[in-house]
């Protein structure tokens, strides 16, 4: 393979030139960090070896013991300070450092900023990978005290090592290298690990040094300290104390400036917060007064010498001791801490620089391959000279804060005065004059200059102390000792006052026009939630580097698409292509500032937008102001009609496209695939009256964040007055963290147990299920499994894979038993219960199929329960309620006439099952029944996810729409039946007017056999057509048997001695009916049982069996008793004959219909000898 294709296979799925999948807004899935993450990164990062040096950089300048940690404490809140604001760009928008360094910078000029951070990873990675060698060599002398001089020394004295020093640094640089292909979402069993071992290890080794230092006490490095002026230049106690407050902020300055990198990955924006504000200083200041007490307990042990350096105490008293004891110490001591160097070491450095190299190279490198670059270069920077003295050390770590401090300042400056914490996330990625943030020629020159002004005045301080020659007045060495604080401040001041002198108007429009900043994290928030291949569809117009952008595609939760026409015919743009259109307020409106609060706009919900192709998720909302037709007007929660087109003024409003002209001049709603959010059903019996919704809305607020609902028209109602409008909540799924993990747990168990077969079951399933039961959205499900089929409800997944699994067609048996994967999927159910959609629903669904237990003859109580929650999970989703006039997108409203019917469906058999009412009412759902296009939705597979299913499923299959279809038909005369003559409440009408009734149902069965499709019917070939058509055949016969049951009524013995009784009449019919229901049960064969999974298959079976033995014990002539007794034994004898299947499913469905057929026989004889009937 020549260059040219290694280069091809190194290169990254690829968007553009300035985005990859690790340096894109990170999207929920990977948003994994909680604050116990942050506060086991932090312990981590402070608990070790750097931060115990700490007091070895400020107590050899003079300072006291208690006046170094003073500094540390000042230093680690002024840090603490820098690091929130610092991260809260990414903690809400959830892009990383060098991403929002285009921000600042521009888009090019960014690049100084992230080569700065690549260059200081670099460094730290080699010093850190040093210490972690002195750290490992503690293990090898725990071994071999005498490792140290069996390994002859070939390096020069000026390297500052020996070769047994640099043996235990490539070792740990070794050992280091698997953990950084961690990418930084999944560190967090790691992180929990790392800190638990780094914490127990500096608390044990300060209780050790404390209880061993003896009578002598503490050396002098703390009852004693060197005498200084408090006054009078550098050399001052309060000038030192500010240095070593200074030094103490600089030595995480680097942390500081790309704390985005990791506050990106926050659940919520306050988990960064708190999890950054709390663990930072505490640990930090810890561990470095734990650093000067250990080395004031051990100084008299050591002659008078304050060892700093951890690994050089254990070395030391190996010296001294060299028993099992002592070596056992070191090489715990050296376990702890090798593994408390790799885990700051990894994330604060390798990953850090991986992300920055990744956003440079975007092509062709992510984190990984960033990170492993950053290892492998590291040893050039010589990291064994960084740790000789303290001096070198200090100046290493705490001097470059000079650079960085700026940087951080101007970050600071950028997100909170000049954006007002409004970022643009889209633009961020655009290389070309249409970012707002281009700039000129994408550089922002305002970045330098206030670069400069922060760095400037302290670089002769910074050059003075790494070259200790070179002397300076005593004011620039007091700047210098001010370097982070001046930088800082400075920085950010000069850069706000050059974009408020010199603004930049695409931006300054930008932050504008748009509405709060809330809205803005949220839209884009919203906005990104897709995977990278639909990247390209977000970022629009062309950046030059050869790809094409959509204008305006609408892209709802990365599942169904929309696309939107832009309408920018009227606008009239900068020389950066950015609207100069402003946002207006309507007329009556106060424009003046107020409180950030969302108002609720007419039927406009908080993430939907209203665009040329009608309103679609706030995920695609363009960011520019557009002109728009105004439907009401909005003030503090209230909302009044405004007048006809004509009568109003043209006002421009944010993010608005004028409305597709529809018959009802409404707008089109997407109910699903809202990310975050759930559409909940509005009722008559609501807490606001729909009427009112009309007029006033109800805000419902969140004392944490304000507002998590809103309120969306989807039908305004008809002329009738019971022709009501239909609402909708849009609620914000807020669970409690515990809900989130346990969603979490339930979704890893069922991906653990079932890999590496998930695909190869979603085909089984697809193959047997779905023809027979077609309540899965196929090609939105298939769509996101490829995607991420993380993002698809645990429950689906579970109740998939355990519907699938009894079809195991692997050589080797099947990893997991059904039940496994079923509890998973029941326990993800209940906790998304409370966030229903139309995948729960279908989760639901399914559920209610699954094998039953070998024990079980009856249905359990468990099952009609789950009914319950199906039915209330529907109608809290709206399903009851006919969407055909409804302003949402014609695919929805074809899935919810579907699942609504199948929800009807699953209730009325199940009420069957268990003997109880159905908890659906006629007159509490208005759904149509579907037809054809509706089943038929959804179904034809594109090519892209072909190769996910069998070929003959990848299409519509006119039987599978037809079955299901027959299936309804059947429930509903069902259903009438039990409403006729299974009631709880006795019928008012007469028993003739019911039998009148019935057997006008009975006439809608009339020839069901002949008119039956083709596709449906029982032919002489048998297939899987045949084994799936089987089960609608049952369900013909299990509705036939409670027709007649009705038509019947009452059986009592008086009735059967009466030729003119209902039960006399409907005998013959009925014995004939069945006589063809044993003949079709006797034709099915073993293949066949395979189609008989459904749970409700089962109890149909039974009530055709009891209804066999109801004939027989109801029959008043010899004739009709053997007539009877002979159907009974004939199909006792095709249940015999098939409960010999190997088939587990097929067995547990003839188990109760055979256990009562047995139980009769041994008991036909007494009662064929007693006519021992009714």
């Amino acid at each position: 393979m020549g260059l040219a294709g290694l280069v091809e296979r190194a290169r990254l799925p690829y968007v553009s030139q300035w985005i990859n999948d690790d340096i894109r807004p990170v999207e929920a899935a990977r948003r994994t960090w909680g604050f116990w993450t942050f506060h086991n990164y932090w312990l981590l990062i402070n608990c070790n070896i750097a931060t115990f040096l700490t007091g070895s950089a400020l107590i050899p300048l003079g300072l006291n013991w208690w006046q170094a940690i003073i500094a540390i404490v000042i230093g680690n809140i002024i840090a603490t300070t820098a690091i929130v604001i610092s991260s809260l760009s990414g903690a809400y928008y959830h892009i990383g450092f060098s991403v929002y360094s285009r921000a600042v910078w521009g888009m090019w000029g960014s690049q100084f900023a992230i080569w700065n951070r690549i260059f200081l990873c670099l460094g730290m990675y080699g010093f850190q990978s040093w210490v972690g060698g002195q750290c490992f060599e503690l293990i090898l002398l725990s071994w071999d005290p005498n490792y140290e001089s069996r390994i002859p020394n070939h390096m020069p004295a000026s390297t500052g090592m020996t070769t047994a020093q640099f043996v235990s640094y490539i070792i740990f640089f070794v050992i280091s290298l698997p953990f950084v292909w961690i990418k930084p979402h999944r560190l967090q069993k790691f992180f929990y690990i790392a800190s638990a071992v780094t914490m127990v290890f500096f608390i044990v080794l300060l209780i050790w040094a404390l209880a061993t230092m003896g009578h002598g006490g503490f050396g002098d490095t703390i009852d004693s300290a060197t005498t200084i002026p408090k006054t009078g230049g550098p050399g001052s106690l309060a000038w030192l104390m500010v240095y070593g407050i200074m030094s103490t902020v600089g030595s995480i300055a680097a942390g500081i400036l790309n704390q985005n990198d990791f506050a990106r990955l926050a659940r919520k924006p306050m988990d960064a917060v708190w999890g950054q504000l709390i663990p930072y200083g505490v640990y930090s200041i810890l561990t470095s007064v734990i650093g000067i007490l250990v080395v004031g307990a051990t100084q008299k042990r050591f002659d008078g010498e304050a060892v700093w350096n951890p690994p050089t105490i254990f070395v030391r008293l190996l010296e001294k001791d060299n028993s099992p004891g002592t070596r056992a110490a070191l090489f715990f001591a050296g376990v702890a801490l090798c593994i408390s160097q790799i885990g700051s070491n990894v994330p604060g450095n390798a990953l850090a620089g991986g992300i920055d190299l990744s956003s440079v190279f975007p092509r062709y490198i992510n984190i990984r391959r960033g990170a492993y670059i950053t290892a492998i270069l590291s040893p050039i920077v010589n990291p064994w000279q960084l740790v000789n003295t303290a001096t070198t050390f200090l100046s290493v770590l705490s001097s470059y804060g000079v650079f960085l401090a700026p940087m951080t300042g101007m970050m600071f400056a950028n997100y909170v005065f000049v954006n007002k914490r409004k970022v643009k996330v889209d633009d961020l990625y655009h290389g070309h004059s249409g970012s707002i943030y281009w700039y000129n020629y994408g550089i922002n020159f305002r970045a330098p200059v206030a670069w400069a002004v922060g760095v400037a005045p302290t670089l002769p301080g910074f050059i003075a102390a790494i070259n200790t020659s070179v002397s300076l007045p005593d004011g620039m060495t007091e700047l210098y000792f001010l370097n982070y604080l001046y930088g800082f401040t400075s920085s950010a001041v000069v850069y706000s006052l050059l974009h408020w002198i010199f603004p930049a108007k695409p931006v300054d429009d930008f932050v504008k026009n748009a509405p709060s900043a809330k809205e803005v994290q949220r839209h884009f928030t919203d906005r990104w939630e897709v995977d990278l291949s639909q990247a390209g569809q977000i970022l629009s117009d062309d950046d030059g580097s050869g790809i094409t952008h959509l204008d305006a595609v609408v892209v709802t939760g990365g599942i169904g698409e929309l696309s939107s026409q832009q309408d920018s015919a009227t606008e009239s743009t900068t020389e950066n292509g950015v609207s100069e259109a402003e946002f207006v307020s309507p007329p009556g409106i106060d424009s003046s500032p107020a409180p950030p609060r969302r108002s609720v706009s007419h039927s406009s919900p908080a993430d939907t937008i209203q665009s040329s192709a009608g309103l679609s998720a706030a995920g695609d909302l363009s960011l520019e102001p557009q002109p728009s037709v105004p439907a009401t007007v909005v003030h503090q929660g209230l909302v009044r009609q405004t007048g006809s087109s004509g009568d109003t003024l043209e006002q421009t409003s944010y993010g608005l496209s004028p409305p597709v002209p529809l018959a009802s001049n409404f707008p089109v709603h997407t109910l699903e695939d809202n990310f975050n959010r759930t559409a909940h059903s509005m009722g008559p019996s609501g807490e606001q009256d729909i009427y009112l919704l009309d007029a006033f809305r109800c805000l419902i607020i969140s004392e944490n964040d304000e507002i998590d609902a809103n309120i969306i028209q989807v039908y305004p109602g008809g002329p009738s007055a019971d022709d009501r409008p239909v609402h909708f909540l849009l609620l914000e799924n807020e669970n409690p963290d515990f809900t989130n993990e346990a969603k979490q747990l339930a979704s890893d168990e069922t991906e653990t147990l079932v890999w590496p077969y998930g695909e190869h079951l979603v085909r089984l399933y697809f193959k047997h299920v779905h023809p027979i039961y077609p309540v899965v959205t196929k090609t939105r499900f298939l769509s996101q499994y490829k995607a991420n089929k993380m993002k698809i409800p645990a429950s689906l997944r579970g109740a998939i894979y355990g519907m699938a699994c009894v079809f195991w067609d692997i050589k080797e048996p099947c990893p997991f038993e059904q039940h496994q994967c079923i509890d998973h999927a029941h326990e993800a159910l209940r906790r998304e219960h409370e966030n229903p959609n139309l995948f729960s629903l279908q989760a639901g669904l399914l559920l209610h199929h699954i094998t039953p237990p070998d024990v079980d003859s009856v249905e359990t109580p468990s099952m009609w329960t789950m009914t319950a929650q199906t039915t209330a999970c529907a109608q809290t989703i709206g399903l009851h309620q006919d969407p055909t006039r409804w302003s949402i997108e014609p695919w929805e409203k074809r899935v919810r006439k579907k699942l609504w019917w199948a929800v009807y469906a699953s209730d009325c058999w199940s009420a069957i099952c268990h003997g109880n009412p159905p908890h659906i009412s006629p007159s509490s759902f208005s759904t149509a029944p579907p037809d054809m296009d509706d089943i038929r939705a959804d179904e034809t597979v594109p090519e892209d996810l072909r190769h996910m299913v069998e070929p003959e499923d990848a299409v519509f299959q006119a039987s599978v729409g037809a079955r299901f279809l027959q299936f309804i038909n059947l429930t509903i005369v069902l259903r009438d039946v039990l409403d006729c003559s299974f009631q709880i409440r006795p019928n008012p009408s007469t028993l003739g007017e019911r039998a009148a009734h019935l057997n006008i149902l009975r006439d809608k069965f009339k020839d069901w056999h002949v008119l039956l499709p083709q596709c449906l019917a029982l032919g002489p070939e048998r297939g899987q057509d045949v084994a799936s058509n089987c089960p609608l055949h049952l369900t013909y016969y299990a509705a036939q048997a409670l027709l007649y049951r009705g038509l019947m009524y009452p059986a009592t013995r008086a009735a059967k001695a009466n030729p003119e009784s209902n039960l006399r009449k409907w005998f013959v019919p009925a014995l004939s009916e069945f006589q063809n229901f044993v003949c079709f049960f006797d034709s099915i064969t073993e293949e066949d049982l395979r189609g008989f999974w459904c749970r409700h298959a089962r109890s149909q079976l039974i009530l055709c069996g009891n209804f066999l033995i109801y004939l027989f014990l109801l029959a008043s002539d010899q004739g009709h008793i053997e007539a009877a007794y002979q159907l009974l034994q004939e199909f006792h004898h095709a249940l015999k004959r098939l409960g010999e299947t190997t088939h587990k499913p097929g067995r547990l469905l003839l188990r109760p219909a055979r256990l009562r057929l047995d139980s009769f026989f041994r008991q036909a004889a007494t009662i064929l000898r007693g006519n021992d009937g009714l």
